[in-house]
């Protein structure tokens, strides 16, 4: 997409972190930006921009509809899965995940419209030989969260195989302005006010929520069936956590455990509260995702669409201005 063309962009959840800044980059673009929600409250992310915020349930067809009439793009960033293990319906997010998917494929169908999906690095193919091969399977059955994500993935391949234009976009650990989650949900506040007194051994990778952005501009001109993975910049969570706090004027912890380890501790926590009835306060998600982190390079592919990556302390400084 040029950027001289001005279509209509729907980028559903387009108030949230990722979603946020998507809307921002079309929006920047000329483009007739519609973000959407779930919630009618305000979205300090998208200030000062033109984009229009709507609210409502895109699962309901009806709503949907209506929000993309004549979208000449249409972005998922909003794909629901259940946080907690043993929250209510959790086992059947994904049959409910992979029904909204095909719908909203089969509104940009209607509406010639391409589709670009926000899936995950979780999906992508394995890497690390037999060691990552066990822990992805030990990983794929502790949380739905996973399959989930592979089932939508394989619902919008379905109909980008059969000739919508689209992509899918796989993204790894994405951090940068325009969050608006709870500050005790965020690591970079809960980092710099001391709260993370141990952190995991782990290796994982970093990319700026606005390099996601850039690439997904890219990708809504393409047509492609393989994920495209976007990676930013490699390195150990102890590292991450000095070079933050470093820029934060705070502490480091010291203490570093191995992330399988704070892992499985959740879980069977998470297990624990569940079996008596109650619900865990800290959901093993976020460790989880942790876990089955890797470091890797941005592939050729996504060079294509966007060769230049943000420094990383370009990035971190900008996070730590968006929380304050």
């Amino acid at each position: 997409m040029d950027d001289s063309e001005n279509p209509k962009v729907v980028v559903l959840g387009g108030t949230g972190h990722i979603g946020s800044a998507i809307a921002r980059r079309f929006d920047a673009a000329g483009c007739q930006v519609t973000a959407t929600g779930r919630r009618d409250i305000a979205r300090p992310n998208l200030a000062g921009t033109g984009v229009k915020v709507v609210s409502g349930d895109d699962s309901d067809p009806a709503t949907l509809l209506s929000w993309c009439q004549d979208a000449g793009v249409i972005v998922d960033s909003a794909t629901p899965y259940p946080v907690w293990m043993y929250a209510d319906r959790a086992r059947d997010a994904k049959q409910l995940a992979e029904t909204r998917a095909h719908h909203i494929a089969e509104v940009a169908r209607a509406q010639g419209a391409a589709l670009v999906l926000i899936s995950s690095f979780t999906t992508l193919p394995l890497r690390g030989g037999l060691a990552a091969a066990v822990r992805h399977g030990a990983l794929q059955g502790s949380h739905p969260y996973f399959a989930l994500k592979e089932s939508v993935e394989n619902a919008v391949r379905t109909h980008l195989s059969a000739g919508l234009p689209g992509a899918i976009v796989a993204p790894s650990t994405v951090l940068g302005p325009y969050d608006l989650k709870d500050r005790s949900q965020t690591f970079i506040p809960q980092l710099l006010a001391g709260q993370v007194p141990v952190l995991a051994n782990q290796e994982l990778n970093i990319i700026d929520v606005r390099d996601v952005a850039d690439v997904v501009f890219a990708a809504a001109q393409l047509q492609t069936l393989t994920p495209i993975p976007v990676f930013g910049h490699t390195l150990n969570l102890k590292d991450l956590a000095g070079r933050i706090c470093a820029l934060g004027g705070a502490s480091a912890p010291q203490i570093a455990l191995p992330s399988a380890m704070g892992a499985a501790g959740l879980y069977w926590m998470e297990t624990a509260f569940a079996a008596a009835g109650r619900k865990s306060p800290w959901p093993s998600l976020p460790m989880l995702l942790l876990a089955a982190s890797y470091g890797a390079d941005p592939s050729p592919g996504q060079r294509q669409l966007h060769p230049t990556l943000r420094p990383l302390d370009d990035t971190l400084r900008d996070a730590i201005a968006w929380y304050n």
